[in-house]
């Protein structure tokens, strides 16, 4: 659910500030998973930094309807956007209803955002594919879903500001951070990142446009990304650990000691846990399992891998076998199929959830060997030198069962920290959201003309 809320002093004195009637700044960290897009962006109304932390489905319907049957009335446009009146999961970004003109995107037909998209029939729905080798990163779908929440939120704090949908197009700066998968960061983060800027080989910055639906009248917002910053899936979660300090590391502990009383050693304090420079990370995806390694505090790349399955791989597989063996287990996704184990069955579903969950076991427990298989080969290029090892991600949670005693089982008495996936899962987004920031206030610091210096000089390198 996305939270309209107030930043902090801190990052407030660093935000910048809404230059015109139609300009605003946004800048945001954005972790698009295979399962989940997770985010949170920066905005600002009234002088003031407002967050909005996102959490949606990847996924979208597209429609080659031009326009809603019945869209809302531009007088509903402040409760619609502040979410009033809506339930714990249903917010704007997952009601977003748009079309996209840019570079990355083939075609202009309307698509409809998240769990909204779980609902709409007879229109194509698109997710990420989970059971081949193409990367999210030629997947259409990765720049639908980054441009779609920017131009969201810059039409959320438009309103928050004004009270009302603007009479003229948004244009709106961007500084993101975005990643990749571990196999594909070293040799794709530049390219990546200048698909969206289109600031190399001399290029003038791209434009990206979205025209947001919603409403009687259409809101067209035009995003332009100035900075943007391209992490490695898992070592930005790792980044976001060291930013926030103890404070976290303190309640990392303390959810720790509470559910798994066995998993540290005697002794050990928050102010250990922030200074550890050897680590290995599992994170679990829907589409992958990213294995960050840091040495000496600094990412390191050679011992690093992508595993390219993920939970998104036991939920297809299940349903594939369920189709054969189980008429009435009828799922039309795997997001479907993961929601329902999700929530508590009804006395009325019961068997059914039995039956659905005995399907996925089996199949996590194919998942489970394969991640402890290359964790394996991690840890032993890694050295004898790791202190701990942290499991996160959102498909980490439902096979922590099996997956936490075989990593434990490989790193013998190196720690395992299975952090809870309660704030596991959007550790990737605020380690993204720091690196952008990062470079935002660099550039803050840095003298005008130094900083169109570098620039040109970057343009023609």
């Amino acid at each position: 659910m996305a939270k309209h809320s107030p930043g902090s002093t801190k990052d407030a004195a660093t935000t910048s500030s809404v230059g015109t009637a139609d300009g605003m700044t946004l800048i945001g960290g954005i972790d698009v998973g295979n399962g989940y897009v997770k985010g949170v962006i920066r905005g600002e109304v009234g002088g003031e930094a407002v967050f909005d932390e996102i959490d949606l489905p990847s996924a979208v319907v597209s429609t080659s309807r031009s326009t809603p049957k019945v869209p809302l009335a531009d007088s509903d446009v402040v409760a619609e956007i502040s979410g009033a009146g809506a339930g714990d999961t249903d917010d704007f970004y997952n009601r977003l209803d748009c079309s996209l003109a840019s570079p990355l995107v083939g075609h202009t037909d309307r698509r409809i955002f998240g769990r909204s998209a779980l609902s709409v029939r007879g229109s194509k729905f698109t997710e990420f594919e989970v059971l081949g080798k193409r990367s999210k990163a030629d997947q259409e779908l990765s720049a639908v879903l980054v441009l779609g929440v920017f131009a969201a939120k810059a039409l959320r704090d438009y309103v928050a500001a004004h009270g009302r949908l603007p009479n003229h197009e948004l244009q709106v700066d961007v500084r993101a951070g975005l990643a990749l998968p571990i196999s594909e960061y070293v040799q794709r983060r530049h390219t990546f990142a200048a698909e969206f800027a289109g600031v190399h080989g001399g290029q003038k910055p791209v434009v990206h446009s979205v025209t947001i639906k919603n409403f009687s009248t259409p809101v067209t917002v035009r995003l332009r990304f100035i900075d943007v910053q391209v992490l490695a899936e898992g070592a930005s979660a790792q980044f976001a650990i060291t930013d926030k300090g103890e404070p976290l590391a303190q309640a990392l502990l303390d959810d720790l000691r509470a559910s798994d009383p066995a998993t540290l050693p005697e002794g050990v304090t928050a102010a250990d846990l922030v200074s550890v420079r050897n680590t290995i990370g599992v994170d679990v995806g829907e589409g992958t399992v990213n294995f960050p390694v840091f040495t000496d505090g600094r990412f390191n790349a050679e011992a690093a891998v992508t595993l390219e399955q993920g939970y998104g791989t036991a939920l297809m597989n299940a349903m594939e076998r369920m189709s054969e063996a189980d008429k009435q287990l009828a799922f039309t996704s795997r997001k479907q199929l993961a929601d329902f184990l999700q929530q508590r069955p009804s006395v009325l579903q019961r068997s059914r959830y039995s039956r659905a969950n005995g399907f996925v076991e089996d199949e996590a427990r194919y998942l489970v060997a394969e991640i402890a298989s290359r964790f394996a080969d991690v840890v032993a290029q890694a050295g004898a030198t790791t202190e701990v090892v942290y499991v996160y991600g959102g498909g980490s949670g439902p096979i922590k069962h099996l997956l936490r005693p075989a990593l434990q089982q490989v790193a013998g008495d190196i720690p395992v920290l299975y952090l809870d996936a309660r704030y596991s899962r959007h550790l990737n987004r605020e380690g993204l959201y720091i690196a952008a920031r990062h470079v935002e206030q660099l550039a803050a610091r840095e003298p005008a003309g130094e900083r169109s210096a570098r620039r040109r000089a970057k343009a023609s390198a």
